[in-house]
């Protein structure tokens, strides 16, 4: 028996861990109350630095620990008797930084604490931080932590973008699954290669290029997401400019919709209204109160009367445009401008996304459940043509529901907009003033809403409407008949201030006090089925 190795017992080998664990608590909870001890008496010395090193070298995630470690280097750093000792004590900081990460490569305390240390000391050397980022890049390419902390480095060394951008491609050919890789990237490729010429983010050859670089990524797995995303983020680098979509004007006030947020001093700035070409003078007003918005009010005290010319000048991204105004009814003016939901490609990239788009058809065929691949093929659809695969675009959407029902929300949102997309453009050739959902599907949101700001009413009845879009509401100003009808609506808390004459809200399970308070509120007929009875003004 002599020269053979014991081996524990189970019991044994319990035991002593156990032991070990209570030694380890008992110097820990030592170690942490002479620290605090110390801290309150304000003895921020080197002792209480090594105390807090030998506790972060076993837990580098006690964050209070880095701040006294702070706390303690900047009484050093305003010490003229420290000055030749600082340049070594920060080395000896970084080193201990290190040693952290490689305990925990995503220790957040230690990654700020090796960034604090650099900002802070007078000779930071950049080139070896970058060495840095590479080494730990090279155990996990796809730690953000890391990828975090070379964005920091870099925009204090500021290397060649090309370098970097050049990096990302290396990490995403050893990996394509790193979506920090392919973030990072993004930022390069903007900054690297805009297009000067068109005012688009990216310039068309690297455009096309990223294209076929994420396809072959995409179809290497097609189940994982990194590449899914950052293709669906160069779909969307295109220019979107800012438009004026419609404006309607009464006695008492205009009101401006654009197709994205406006600041405050944009109208101003941008838009001259003309009555019988005279410029008009009011007060501009935001329908949500904020100092960006898609809708905008401009109070007058002009006189309204049906033969008059109303013109709306407005200096855009695009140049210079008039809306003419006609009136629709008495006293009551509407302009609208042409709008397009189609993204601006440009051909070559048009002709990629085509190439790509039958790809994904042929990858379809192959694996027809794959959500991914599904749902890219409906995004090209969208993108090429959005009005002539209308129809599949929106069948590819019922299927994506079938097979990837925990983002139903997502699809069925989708469905909306594109939906209420393609009935604005026959909404805007006509000359109504009444909005009706004209389509199968019911809506669950109500995107491009200020659109029909212009509208007197408005019938979004027997729909999926929940709470959540009362807010949004608002931008129906010119609305005086609204019918909210056979929604999902539990509470009317949210619901706007606006001129209704009569609102419908039968069949929304909502409670008999909101709606008397909303009654009083708005000072307007409402129509809510209580005890068979009506509840009204």
């Amino acid at each position: 028996m002599h020269g053979r190795v014991k081996v524990r017992t189970t019991e044994e080998e319990i035991a002593r861990k156990k032991k070990e664990r209570q030694e380890k608590l008992k110097k820990f909870k030592y170690a942490m109350q002479k620290i605090q001890s110390k801290r309150s008496q304000g003895e921020l010395d080197k002792e209480l630095l090594e105390l807090t090193g030998n506790v972060l070298s076993g837990n580098p995630d006690i964050y209070t620990l880095w701040n006294i470690r702070r706390e303690i280097f900047t009484i050093f750093v305003k010490d003229d008797a420290m000055q030749e000792e600082l340049s070594s004590m920060f080395d000896a900081e970084l080193q201990l930084t290190e040693y952290c990460l490689k305990i925990n490569p995503k220790s957040y305390g230690a990654w700020h604490q090796r960034e604090w240390v650099l900002t802070t000391r007078s000779d930071p050397n950049w080139a070896q931080e970058l060495a840095v980022c590479n080494k730990y890049l090279k155990f996990d390419e796809r730690n953000f932590h890391t990828w975090d902390y070379r964005r920091f480095v870099v925009s204090k060394c500021k290397p060649p973008l090309k370098d970097e951008f050049d990096f990302t491609t290396e990490k995403l050919h050893d990996n394509f699954s790193n979506y920090s890789a392919w973030h990072y990237r993004s930022k390069m490729l903007v900054a690297l290669y805009p297009d000067l010429e068109g005012g688009r983010p990216i310039e068309d050859s690297h455009h096309k290029h990223e294209l076929k670089m994420v396809q072959s990524a995409a179809f290497t797995d097609p189940d994982d997401t990194s590449a899914w995303f950052y293709q669906r983020w160069l779909l969307g680098a295109v220019k979107n400019s800012k438009h004026l979509v419609v404006v309607t004007v009464t006695p008492s006030k205009a009101t401006l919709a654009f197709n994205q947020h406006v600041s405050y001093d944009h109208v101003k700035e941008k838009i001259n209204i003309t009555f019988n070409k005279l410029p008009v003078t009011g007060n501009w007003l935001s329908c949500t109160e904020n100092q960006y918005d898609n809708l905008w009010i401009f109070k007058h005290n002009e006189t309204i009367l049906d033969d008059m010319e109303i013109e709306v000048h407005y200096d855009g991204d695009d140049g210079k445009q008039t809306i003419t105004c006609m009136r629709v009814i008495p006293n009551t003016f509407v302009g609208k401008n042409k709008i397009s939901f189609q993204k601006n490609y440009s051909e070559p990239v048009i002709k990629e996304l085509e190439t790509q788009l039958d790809a994904c058809r042929q990858l379809l065929a192959l694996e027809p459940d794959n959500k991914w691949t599904l749902l890219t093929t409906t995004v090209f659809l969208y993108c090429i043509d959005a009005k002539l695969y209308h129809n599949e675009v929106i069948q590819n959407l019922q299927t994506l529901k079938s097979i990837d029902k925990l983002r139903d929300g997502y699809y069925n949102d989708l469905k909306t907009k594109w939906c209420i997309e393609n009935q604005l453009y026959n909404d805007f050739e006509n000359n109504s003033i009444s909005l009706k959902i004209s389509f199968d599907e019911k809506i669950t949101s109500l995107p491009h809403l200020q659109y029909y700001s212009y509208c007197e009413n408005v019938d979004l009845s027997d729909q999926k409407l929940s709470n959540k879009v009362l807010p949004s509401l608002v931008v129906l100003q010119n609305c005086k008949n609204l019918s909210l009808r056979n929604n999902k609506l539990t509470t009317l808390r949210g619901f706007p201030s606006l001129e209704l004459e009569v609102l419908d809200l039968q069949n929304n399970d909502l409670d008999k006090t909101e709606v008397a308070l909303l009654q009083e509120k708005l000072n307007c007929n409402i129509i809510f089925r209580l005890n068979h009875k009506y509840l009204d003004r």
